[in-house]
């Protein structure tokens, strides 16, 4: 929960003596007049904290919508893009690629929360977020139990089930995923092919048709105390992280 960057402060302060000034910031893809849409690259400042996004495979583009973040990528030569506004498994020319976006930021801090869109259990669709510190997380729909029998048997690092607060948004939150300056993440769009046997029974598995990214919440620490804190406790956070998916799981 959110107690983790509670304990990031803390570790921090009895390590230096002095309290750490966190700033928290929240950034959101829910607006199809963005300036960055349909850049290949762009950069989005909230709190005078900057995120820096670019989109995958080369040639694709970001795409913003009501609906969230999404990647276009029918201008590259010989791919088709069955949903511009989505995150997708490409075909033609790049069949069976996965659409995605690499982001970082320009100073430290901790992520607390991934706010996604359309990660729907009767399709497996999921994101795989890599991590610069706390490797890579598989992000299902939280009700994927109502599809499969088993859901250890999911052959993906770090299962990871989104939450539902009170709409139809797919969220994870009170999450701590920490980062230096500059350290870049992925964000990767995949699709799940279950072995039927672990279906449950008379469920007939719908056909993927991509999902978005809405936003995500950070909380900043200044320097020098984040280098600190970053070396201090990032493996201890990534730790207690992964024993909180396998609780999941």
């Amino acid at each position: 929960m959110r107690w983790y960057v509670t304990l990031l402060a803390l570790t921090a302060f009895q390590a230096i003596g002095q309290p750490i000034a966190a700033q928290a910031a929240t950034f959101r893809f829910e607006s199809s007049a963005d300036p960055a849409n349909g850049q290949a690259v762009a950069a989005k400042s909230v709190e005078g904290r900057t995120m820096s996004i670019a989109a995958s495979p080369a040639g694709a583009v970001l795409d913003f919508r009501l609906g969230g973040l999404g990647v276009n990528s029918r201008g590259i030569d010989g791919a088709t893009d069955p949903e511009i506004d989505k995150f997708n498994l490409l075909g033609g020319g790049l069949a069976g690629e996965s659409e995605s976006i690499q982001f970082s930021f320009d100073a430290p801090g901790v992520i607390t929360t991934l706010d996604f869109d359309g990660v729907k259990d009767e399709s497996f669709e999921f994101f795989q977020l890599t991590t610069p510190r706390s490797g890579v997380w598989s992000i299902f729909d939280s009700q994927i139990g109502l599809r499969l029998i088993d859901i250890t048997l999911i052959d993906e690092p770090n299962l990871t089930l989104l939450t539902e607060a009170g709409s139809p948004d797919d969220d994870l939150f009170g999450i701590a995923i920490p980062f230096a300056a500059g350290e870049v993440f992925t964000l990767t769009y995949r699709e799940y092919a279950p072995d039927p046997s672990n279906y449950q029974p008379g469920f007939v598995p719908e056909a993927p048709n991509g999902a978005r990214f809405q936003g995500l919440e950070v909380t900043f620490v200044p320097e020098p105390s984040a280098g600190l804190l970053l070396a201090s406790v990032g493996g201890f956070v990534a730790a207690l992280s992964r024993r909180r998916l396998r609780r999941n799981a």
